[in-house]
């Protein structure tokens, strides 16, 4: 007993005709139909789908337009959601700009050791400059979010993004050395810089500041070594290929060989 192969909606090859358009207000959108009149979207392309959409939705009031008049209907209908889509792109547009602008404005304010909450005065300040400047343009300047809740946590979305990258040239260095510098801050509380320096095999040489620790209790030898070890275990670093370790105030340590 042979059993019926069921059918799919991809094998049909149902192919959007363009009559649709004139006696349903139907344009296709990608794999979709779309209604004209209701923004409706139909996702089997059959004609029956589509009239019957029209017939029970729009018949009584559009069947009465016919001949050119329909026409000009369908062009004014198409030009409305070309339009709206339109609309939408550039809302998009101007939301990643907003968005990108206060990554930047974050990046400044950390990189000066400014308070948080001075984003929402900053933001003040563009505002009050853009009635002047550019009156057109004040609403993007009001869309931009600087409370001191974001401004956070865009600085902390940096970091995560910094530390990504670094872990990930680390990854490719073929020998490193290490920095570590001892420094007391203005709260007279001890801080531990650890800076790596590394090449990789197509001798891209990276030297940035892998971690900064505050030794608030003793600052011992131990102190100093288990500061290290987390910071290498934090970015997956490996003994195998350390060159070489400096410390603040001694001769370069060379690591010694197996």
């Amino acid at each position: 007993m042979s059993v019926s192969k069921k059918r799919k909606i991809s094998d049909e090859s149902r192919v959007f005709q363009e009559k649709w358009s004139n006696n349903y207000f139907f344009i296709q959108v990608k794999e979709k139909a779309i209604c004209l009149i209701c923004q409706e979207s139909i996702a089997v392309m059959k004609e029956y789908n589509l009239k019957r959409h029209y017939g029970t939705k729009h018949a009584a009031k559009y069947d009465m337009i016919q001949g050119q008049l329909r026409i000009d209907k369908l062009a004014l209908l198409m030009k409305n959601i070309q339009g709206q889509s339109s609309g939408l792109k550039k809302y998009h547009k101007d939301s990643e700009a907003s968005v990108k602008a206060s990554f930047i404005i974050a990046q400044k304010i950390s990189a000066k050791s400014k308070p948080f909450t001075d984003g929402e005065f900053i933001k003040e300040c563009m505002e009050a400059a853009s009635e002047i400047l550019c009156p057109a343009q004040k609403q993007l300047f009001s869309k931009l979010s600087l409370s001191g809740v974001t401004v956070a946590r865009r600085i902390e979305e940096l970091g995560t993004d910094i530390e990504s990258t670094l872990k990930e040239r680390i990854s490719k260095f073929i020998f490193y050395s290490l920095t570590l510098d001892e420094s007391t801050d203005l709260s007279d509380t001890a801080q531990l810089a650890i800076f790596v320096r590394g090449i990789d095999s197509n001798f891209n040489i990276t030297e940035e500041l892998a971690a900064l620790f505050p030794m608030k209790g003793t600052t011992k030898s131990c102190d100093i070594f288990n500061a290290l070890i987390s910071t290498l275990n934090r970015f997956d670093i490996k003994l195998n290929n350390l060159s070489g370790v400096i410390t603040d105030g001694v001769k370069n340590n060379t690591w010694p060989a197996a």
